[in-house]
């Protein structure tokens, strides 16, 4: 039981302890990782300390909690346990795992004594309001540049500053002094009291899967209460927004969004979007609840409620360079239904000299499939390839030249639907194989399958695109079926399967996935035909982004016939893309976005001067306002005279959409249609098939 005494700007102290009954459970899920796990030769020699390492990345990876020392000393203690002649292994009575569980404990538990101290104290320094905005003083934000402290007054110097600078982030967001600490001082006492509610079972949690992380990113433990939210999620019968929440450095943050939901549709909330307040519309007092500290089950239950009221989210975007810079979106909640998450399509016109080339664009946010009504053996169960055939068959009848399927941000889901969506461009074949862990490979495909388009298709993808969207644009480019468009898929090249605990649930990684040209996609992922300019450094996400992805490797292939594609297509494609890239305003856009964001990504420090804070934010929004500016000059349109008008028109801009697919808008996706006319052009006189 943990012992918390919680007063403001008094030492409390948390102790929970682990009991024997988590240690035993423990070694349950220590001995699957172990014996089960795709990686089941992972040596462990020095897991304990390995380990250890990843947790205090976890937990403080600022350096902003823990001294020199401290780290140094619980290193040592972790090794030890390491060494297989160490006394606790030899004579300890406990049923013990490898894992050195007591010591994890001790260290979350010191990470969170430490975390109220550091918020006490820094209470008490916003509440004394004696912050000299007006003094040069700086924040380390390179994690690389940061060392651990040799004192605990060394880290004091750090909260203050890291409390003044949150004190200086809401002033900017346009508030008071007076009203900005009030802000600060209750998300510091909403940090305290969700520590306080912290128990066993959350510490087991952090350690448990910091083990299974260790394996790799994609291995879980499911506490009971996880188990049971998941199951409700997953029935999307749950009235809400239709977002993924987790918690960074105090912020709710947005995950992912349900494909077809609330959050979805407004087109505003995206990955790494920080929530700061939430507001009840409907209600008489709508006063907004700020959320920065809060536990996300809390937050969860804050954002759910009826079906057809309204909740506004203040968000932090997440590629904003500033913390201050804010955005408000008003969500109506409602459940999230299956055919709301369905293909979407439409048809654009594209003039090429003298010619009109009809392309179809299939949007496809998720490879889904009814498995309840399947499993009745229900003959018109929704899946993603029955939507999309019916989609094909109707763009037949239309004269449609060629299909682009959009797969960016398609996450995936089933591997079935995704050899079932593959055989309507290639007919029967194999898709893709599956290796185990005993080495054993076996190929995935539809011997079924009847090839339903026979004209030109793209496909387009990004760093979003994972497992499913993979599987099917592997298979398009190794068949030469049709070209790939846009960034570098994820790279996830696992299969992951869900086991029953004595208490909760473990996911691991059992299989990798492999393409039918023998290479692997994990970690590479699909490299497109033409790559797409991009606003961000796509590497910063991705499996290759984790420390702990397992390895790209290579199996024999299987026995395939490919299409015929003109040898020199893709470098005339690319070389038509790149001659539009420079002369067109939209993508200029993009690329002058993306230069902004190489010279800030490489930020080393920000100031905690007011003035020059201010400074700043005046020259982001100057910035924005002059590159926005001069797009719309180039294609002739209307300038804006102020920042202020130019976010107004994007806040109604969505609202006043035409169609689901915003070809106008949407300027890759706009280039995605322009690279398939080619194509089309190019191939006009070829009729795809499979060579001899």
């Amino acid at each position: 039981m943990a012992i918390l005494l919680l007063s403001i700007c008094v030492e409390a102290k948390i102790n929970i302890p682990v009991s024997e009954e988590k240690q035993v459970l423990c070694q349950e899920i220590y001995k699957k990782m172990v014996n089960e796990h795709f990686f089941n030769d992972k040596d462990l020699t020095s897991i304990n300390a390995e380990i250890f390492d990843t947790l205090v990345d976890q937990l403080d990876s600022q350096k902003i909690y823990f001294t020199e020392n401290e780290i140094a000393s619980f290193k040592r203690k972790f090794s030890r346990f390491d060494d297989p002649t160490s006394y606790q292994k030899k004579f300890s009575k406990i049923p013990l795992c490898s894992i050195d569980l007591k010591s994890e404990f001790a260290f979350i538990n010191l990470y969170f004594n430490r975390l109220i101290e550091a918020t006490n104290y820094q209470l008490k320094e916003v509440s004394e309001k004696n912050f000299d905005f007006t003094k040069e003083e700086i924040i380390l934000i390179d994690d690389d540049q940061k060392k651990w402290q040799k004192s605990k007054f060394e880290l004091k110097k750090i909260w203050r500053r890291l409390a003044k600078n949150d004190v200086l982030t809401s002033m900017l967001a346009d508030k008071e002094l007076d009203e900005a600490t009030e802000t600060i001082e209750k998300r510091y006492k909403n940090r305290l009291r969700r520590i306080s509610q912290r128990n066993e079972e959350d510490i087991f949690s952090i350690s448990m899967n910091n083990l299974t992380s260790y394996f790799d990113p994609h291995s879980s433990y499911f506490s009971p209460k996880s188990v049971e939210d998941f199951e409700m999620t997953m029935s999307l019968k749950l009235e809400g927004i239709g977002a993924l929440l987790t918690t960074e450095d105090d912020y709710p943050t947005i995950v992912s969004v349900v494909p077809g939901g609330p959050a979805e549709k407004t087109g505003k909330i995206h990955p790494d979007d920080k929530i700061v307040k939430i507001s009840q519309i409907e209600e008489s007092d709508s006063t907004p609840t700020d959320v920065v500290g809060w536990r996300i089950d809390e937050v969860v239950q804050l954002i759910r409620g009826k079906a057809g009221t309204q909740v506004e989210l203040e968000l932090i975007p997440g590629k904003t360079e500033d913390f201050s810079e804010r955005k408000f979106v008003t969500i109506t909640r409602e459940e999230v239904k299956l055919e709301e998450q369905a293909a979407k399509s439409r048809i654009v016109e594209i003039k090429r000299n003298l010619q009109t080339i009809k392309v179809g664009i299939i949007d496809l946010p998720a490879f889904y499939m009814d498995f309840t009504a399947w499993r009745n053996r229900d003959p018109d169960y929704r899946s993603s390839s029955k939507d999309v055939e019916t989609i094909l068959r109707k763009f037949t009848d239309q004269k449609v030249d060629a299909v682009l399927i959009d797969l960016r941000g398609n996450s995936g889901g089933s591997l079935f639907e995704a050899n079932k969506l593959t055989g309507l461009f290639v007919s029967s074949g194999t898709t893709l194989q599956v290796k185990e862990s005993n080495g054993s490979v076996r190929p995935w495909g539809d011997a079924r399958a009847k090839q339903i388009w026979k004209k030109p298709m793209a496909v387009m993808v990004d760093r979003y695109s994972a497992s499913a969207s993979e599987i099917f644009a592997g298979a398009i480019q190794d068949y030469q079926r049709g070209i790939i468009i846009g960034q570098k898929t994820f790279g996830k090249g696992t299969v992951q399967k869900l086991d029953n605990l004595s208490s909760g649930q473990i996911k691991i990684t059992e299989s990798k996935f492999y393409r039918i040209t023998g290479a692997g996609m994990q970690s590479k992922g699909i490299h497109p035909d033409i790559t797409l300019p991009s606003t961000w450094d796509i590497e910063e996400i991705g499996e290759s982004s984790y420390d702990t992805a397992l390895p790209w490797d290579e199996i024999k292939p299987v026995r395939f016939k490919k299409f015929s594609m003109v040898p020199t297509l893709i470098s005339k494609l690319n070389d038509e893309h790149l001659t539009r890239v420079d002369q067109n305003p939209n993508l200029q856009y993009i690329l002058d976005i993306r230069e902004r964001y190489e010279i800030q990504k490489n930020k080393k420090e920000i100031s905690l001067n007011l003035t020059n804070r201010k400074i700043e934010k005046q020259e982001r929004q100057s910035w924005a306002l002059d590159i926005e500016n001069k797009r719309r000059a180039s294609l002739n349109l209307e300038i804006f005279s102020s920042y202020k008008a130019m976010e107004d028109y994007n806040d109604t801009k969505n609202d006043e959409k035409e169609f689901d697919i915003d070809v106008d808008n949407d300027y890759l996706l706009n280039e995605g249609a322009q690279i398939l006319s080619d194509y089309t052009i190019f191939n006009q006189n070829i009729y795809l098939s499979k060579a001899a």
